[in-house]
């Protein structure tokens, strides 16, 4: 079966470097990675708002390029853009749908997104999180099959947040795709069947999150103080960090690593826990060469 979307060795200098990706019908793709990783130019690019360098991309079983107009079946919501200020919100619903020829959002999305309330409001008096739920909103008025978002959460309270995330994890089964761009990797844990992991727009590493948190090869995490001293430690991998030093074997390793650092600690409580798609992020981009941790 043909993707949705197949991006092939996409660059754009100076923010993306052959990067490639797809996403397929019915699954969630997050794209992950720190603010300057690319994510952002990658959007661009698939959006037809920037020209790449070079590479391929093919939409819906289209490849566009310069001059190229986007198939009708993507839809796509960059994180800055928004109707005119003085536009109500139910005005936008009603345009999108006579440009897609819709009857307007489902029920069911009004009520996720909780829109009911901002319908009557111009989009000068909506709040940031207000405004991006309706974005999203405008971004599905057209039934597409592949839904792109850029940083559809980024800065957002609690309870936006949680709007925007139901909302994507229901888009895999009432749509085709989606192609989600985030900042936060506990996020795109709970929401993605596939991750590609971005760091100086370089794909670091691709997978389900299970997946490559296994390519850590190691059980359990240990976080301790940057100023600890832990060169002496046996049979534990050791990840120095900004803020925090991260120790990484199997429970064992890390209960002996506990007994020989309490001493220095004084009453600190210590915590082993499972390791995360974070902790994968850090250590595939501490490492040169990211498939030596599947050996």
């Amino acid at each position: 079966m043909t993707p949705l979307l197949r991006v092939t060795d996409l660059s754009r200098s100076p923010a993306l470097e052959e990067v490639s990706l797809s996403v397929e019908r019915g699954e969630v793709v997050c794209v992950v990675g720190p603010p300057g990783s690319g994510k952002t130019a990658l959007m661009e690019c698939l959006a037809g708002a920037a020209d790449p360098d070079s590479g391929q991309v093919e939409i819906l079983g289209t490849t566009v390029g310069p001059g190229v107009r986007r198939p009708p079946g993507m839809a796509v919501n960059l994180r800055d853009e928004s109707p005119p200020a003085r536009m109500k919100v139910a005005e936008a619903v009603s345009l999108f749908s006579r440009l897609y020829g819709t009857r307007g959002l489902p029920a069911r999305l009004v009520d996720l997104l909780d829109l009911e309330p901002l319908l009557p409001k111009r989009f000068s008096a909506l709040t940031e999180g207000q405004r991006r739920r309706a974005m999203i909103g405008l971004t599905l008025v057209g039934n597409p099959e592949l839904v792109l978002l850029d940083q559809p959460t980024s800065g957002l309270k609690e309870g936006s947040r949680q709007r925007v995330e139901q909302t994507i994890s229901e888009l895999r089964t009432g749509y085709g795709g989606v192609c989600v761009t985030l900042d936060d990797l506990a996020q795109a844990e709970r929401l993605a069947d596939r991750v590609v992991l971005l760091r100086d727009g370089q794909v670091l590493a691709e997978g389900s999150p299970s997946r490559l948190i296994r390519l850590l090869g190691s059980t359990f995490v240990l976080r301790v103080p940057p100023t600890m001293r832990v060169d002496r430690l046996r049979d534990v991998r050791v990840l120095p960090c900004a803020t925090s030093t991260y120790l990484y074997g199997s429970r064992q390793a890390l209960e002996e690593a506990i007994q020989e650092l309490s001493p220095m600690s004084g009453d600190r409580i210590w915590s082993i826990r499972p390791p995360t798609l974070r902790d994968a992020y850090l250590t595939l981009s501490a490492v040169r060469e990211p498939a030596a941790l599947e050996s």
